[in-house]
């Protein structure tokens, strides 16, 4: 591979993680219109067990279960294993997810997969397709200066 591919491929991965770093602090931020701004806007998002949907069905949710609660997120993107070909890439990124509800006290952490496609449209990289795959879940309680917890096991 020459040295102009090289450097292509490298940008092209380095504005993957960008656009994937700011769809996930625009969720912690519950910021609606730049969590649109990541999808293509025929993208298909696939969310077991919620469903799949387009980006007004991942907006909708996304409302719903975040933007109009006090709920707090962390979503934790990592170990992303990207590959580039030409206007076309594909990755799969390690999830790590925290939620807390202030109001009850209760938590959930949550390990998973995403499973993604993207498109380099108008000269900007989109996602086309997202899905998430949750393997570990731990639903809890904060109670006092204890804690209690359960493991849901592996998730389907």
């Amino acid at each position: 591979m020459d040295l102009e591919s090289r450097v292509e491929r490298l940008e092209a991965e380095s504005a993957i993680r960008a656009l994937k770093a700011r769809y996930l602090n625009a969720c912690d931020r519950k910021d609606a219109e730049t969590v649109r701004s990541c999808f293509a806007p025929d993208a298909v998002i696939d969310f077991p067990p919620l469903g799949e949907f387009d980006v007004d069905g991942l907006i909708g949710i996304f409302t719903q279960m975040a933007v109009s609660t006090s709920i707090i997120d962390s979503h934790h993107g990592h170990n992303a294993e990207i590959t580039i070909n030409a206007d076309k890439a594909e990755a799969v990124w390690n999830l790590g997810f925290a939620t807390i509800n202030p109001e009850d006290d209760s938590f959930r952490l949550l390990s998973g997969f995403y499973t993604d496609r993207y498109e380099k449209r108008g000269g900007q990289w989109l996602i086309t397709y997202t899905r998430s795959e949750p393997q570990k879940i731990i639903d809890g309680k904060l109670e006092g200066a204890s804690v209690s917890a359960s493991l849901l096991g592996e998730a389907s």
